[in-house]
């Protein structure tokens, strides 16, 4: 019987892992290739010669012994760049951190890598691979949307298994991507750690094909920059009122969120505005009142405003502004949209709704047909150059600290191999790493945004304490600070008007690209000092 290495025996992983073999497909190899396109030219075979990067190590520590069925990335092999139609083997390592052992082809139990977004997305079809099905590519893969499946018949809880699989690279030169996922086939989908394949397809002759456009266009989700997958791009976004006050913590459904603003609200604590446009969870919460920030952003989205309650002077002008078309007014004083409440946290935490049931009260009231929301400026590629899009005066910082009052403060951390931030806020003294409670995925941000701005205190009384709210300033400019690829970029940011996207600029004026994935964007006082590492 074969089973899965123990986390000792990463040298043979990683011999794996970089030992790459490229090959040009013969007659038959692929679906529809045929001996004149498969074999090279005497000029192709002088000129064009393919290659692969270095491969990437594990990290440093990885968790174990959780419940169930989990798994954490743990290394792979370098991206490859290949003339027209070669082919690359390529190597994932992952480690079972689970107590659930995985059995080799056991419906249930058996691991497989299968395609994910954004691209080309959850089990859609890759142009780089496939098992010749559904017009898919025929190069080995279980499936058209299955990458690999494990390559041991057993592998036990701390060890490793490796999967390799091949993918052959288009006949038209270009640039392209290959997410993927772990699941246990027939089961559940194991952690998401954001990992790819990019593959450089070099010119007949050789040379690099003209890059890509740096931002993205119609092709990408409005709010995170991600590819379409043909999803419903035209339909409203939802901007979710959320508590994060440490009795509703943890949050539920953020980590499915294309963008998240925390806000400072009275008292100097904060609450999210949890921007939902591309993905729809089940459960969101939990959900509170309003505030007149809500006002500057709901507008962006051409959504719904999705809350419990304000005090008599918001909900005079949310609804005047709903009544001008601005959003749609979602109050759960008044609006039937999923709302109900769950007897495992107290009130008022325990108010919670989906995004279905949101999605069904907009159409009900009108709001279901299709509108343009405005874009962010996002990079087009996820494994972009880390001085792409305008970050080439960046200073390296991997931690950040934004200093809210005590159980609100939070610190961002990064992390290289899925060049992501982990977030952390203080609870009750105590700093906790943010996991979304609907999936058990850990919040991995791509960018952190400080908006610097103007911040005061109004005369509604907020609370039975007497806490006055506040207002904010989010159209016209101001200093920014944008963290992105474990960079600090010090730059202004720049918004027209309520229904526009902010923009950034560098000190001289260059546009700022963020990177594709989730954003949170932090409005915080000028006086207030962001200090990074």
């Amino acid at each position: 019987m074969q089973i899965g290495r123990a986390r000792g025996s990463w040298a043979i992983v990683t011999a794996l892992a970089v030992a790459i073999s490229i090959a040009v497909p013969e007659s038959g190899e692929a679906r529809g290739t045929t001996r004149s396109d498969a074999a090279a030219t005497p000029a192709q075979t002088a000129t064009c010669v393919g290659s692969v990067g270095p491969g990437i190590p594990p990290p440093a520590s990885v968790p174990s012994g959780i419940p169930g069925f989990h798994a954490h990335w743990y290394g792979q092999s370098g991206y490859p760049t290949l003339c027209p139609g070669e082919r690359s083997t390529a190597t994932v390592a992952y480690y079972n951190t689970g107590t659930d052992g995985w059995h080799q082809a056991v419906m249930g139990k058996s691991a497989y890598l299968g395609t994910w977004g954004p691209e080309p997305g959850q089990d859609r079809i890759s142009p780089l691979g496939g098992d010749g099905s559904n017009g898919s590519l025929a190069t080995g893969w279980p499936a058209h949307n299955r990458i690999a499946i494990q390559p041991a018949e057993w592998v036990g809880p701390d060890q490793v298994a490796w999967f390799q699989f091949t993918i052959q690279a288009p006949r038209t030169p270009g640039y392209y991507q290959l997410y993927l996922r772990p699941l246990i086939e027939g089961a559940t989908w194991l952690e998401d750690f954001g990992v790819y394949w990019s593959v450089t397809v070099l010119n007949p002759d050789g040379t690099l094909p003209p890059p890509p456009p740096i931002g993205c266009a119609a092709d990408c989700w409005p709010l995170n920059g991600r590819a379409l997958s043909g999803g419903p791009v035209g339909r409203r976004a939802l901007n979710a009122r959320i508590d994060n006050s440490p009795a509703a913590r943890p949050h539920y459904g953020i980590s499915e969120a294309d963008m998240i603003f925390e806000l400072l609200v009275e008292g100097q604590i904060t609450r999210l505005a949890a921007l939902f446009h591309s993905a729809d969870p089940g459960t969101i919460g939990s959900i509170r009142s309003a505030r007149l920030s809500d006002r500057y952003i709901t507008p962006m989205i051409r959504g719904a405003l999705v809350y419990s309650g304000a005090t008599v002077e918001e909900t005079d002008a949310i609804r005047r502004d709903a009544a001008t078309g601005a959003y749609y007014d979602l109050n759960a004083s008044y609006v039937a949209a999923g709302y109900y409440r769950v007897s495992t946290r107290p009130s008022p935490y325990n108010m919670f709704t989906s995004s279905s049931a949101v999605r069904e009260a907009v159409n009900r009231l009108g709001g279901g047909g299709g509108v343009a929301i405005p874009r962010w400026d996002f990079i087009r590629r996820a494994d972009h150059a880390a001085t792409e899009g305008g970050f080439g005066a960046a200073q390296a910082a991997t931690a950040l600290t934004i200093p809210y009052r005590t159980n609100a403060t939070v610190r961002y951390e990064y992390d290289a191999a899925s060049r992501t931030y982990a977030r952390w806020q203080d609870t009750r003294g105590t700093m906790v790493r943010e996991i979304d409670a609907a999936n058990g995925v850990a919040i991995r941000a791509s960018n952190v945004v400080i908006i610097h701005t103007e911040i005061w205190e109004t005369s509604i009384i907020e609370d039975i304490f007497s806490s006055r709210g506040l207002d904010m300033n989010l159209v016209g400019e101001g200093p920014a600070t944008i963290f992105r690829d474990g960079l600090r970029l010090d730059g202004r940011w720049g918004r027209a008007s309520i229904y526009d996207a902010f923009s950034f600029y560098t000190t001289v004026g260059e546009r700022i690209y963020l990177s594709p994935g989730q954003t949170w964007v932090h409005p915080i006082p000028h006086s207030w000092v962001v200090i990074s590492s």
